[in-house]
């Protein structure tokens, strides 16, 4: 992954100033660096995003003794994955598709309540339907796969990906931004590279440090950052 950092401008005009090779980019109060230094900007539109669950639906006739897993994996926190696998034997007096269900919400619940919250919001059962919703829509993290050995019950997996959000508060403070910096509901999302000049003791290397930097503004603040990015 490459190295980042953000940046807070609300309220503020981004500008070029100078020309030729003297130019310069003033992309907030306190960060400007040489025009030729910046490049590759992509803006991102406001979303307050959706997250993703996955649906797990029970059907048919689970018998006593049927064994039924869920897993659930997710790489919503970092780059490593997250896999839980949870089991089940239908019991005598609880064969149906709601009670299997049932007991499936129950034991990802437990996990939840127990730590798992940042990653799981809420696994709830009706009729026999099982829905895990993740806990934020600032990334495509969550999957799941089903097995049963039952002669009869089936287990259908259905995942409906995360709309990601942007430019929400919770997306900047998940770059970095102190939540006591934010006053606005959403912002405009800029992402651009800073290949900066480095001393450099290779004589084949180019000699530039370069770091990605998410810029988030008001809007219309950010297609005017964008427009002036090389």
């Amino acid at each position: 992954m490459r190295d980042y950092f953000a940046i807070l401008a609300e309220a503020y005009v981004p500008s070029v100033t100078g020309s030729g090779s003297n130019a310069v980019i003033n992309i907030s109060p306190d960060y400007s660096v040489p025009l030729s230094w910046v490049s590759n900007a992509v803006t991102f539109v406001a979303a307050a995003g959706t997250a993703g669950d996955a649906v797990v639906t029970f059907a048919g006739t689970y018998a006593i003794g049927d064994f039924v897993r869920v897993t659930l994996t997710t790489q919503a926190r970092s780059s490593q994955v997250l896999t839980k696998s949870y089991t089940h034997t239908v019991q005598s007096g609880a064969t149906s598709v709601t009670a299997v269900a049932t007991a499936f919400a129950a034991l990802i619940t437990a996990d939840i309540n127990a730590g798992l919250s940042e990653y799981y919001a809420s696994a709830i059962n009706a009729a026999g339907v099982l829905t895990i919703t993740q806990a934020e829509p600032e990334s495509k993290a969550i999957q799941c796969v089903a097995y049963t050995d039952s002669a009869a019950g089936t287990a259908v997996v259905v995942v409906t990906p995360t709309v990601v959000s942007e430019g929400q508060p919770s997306d900047l403070v998940a770059r970095g931004i102190p939540a006591g910096d934010i006053n606005l509901a959403s912002y405009d999302t800029v992402k651009f590279i800073v290949a900066a000049d480095a001393a450099s003791p290779f004589i084949d290397s180019q000699g530039k440090t370069v770091r990605e930097i998410y810029w988030y503004g008001s809007n219309p603040q950010g297609a005017v950052l964008a427009g002036l990015i090389p």
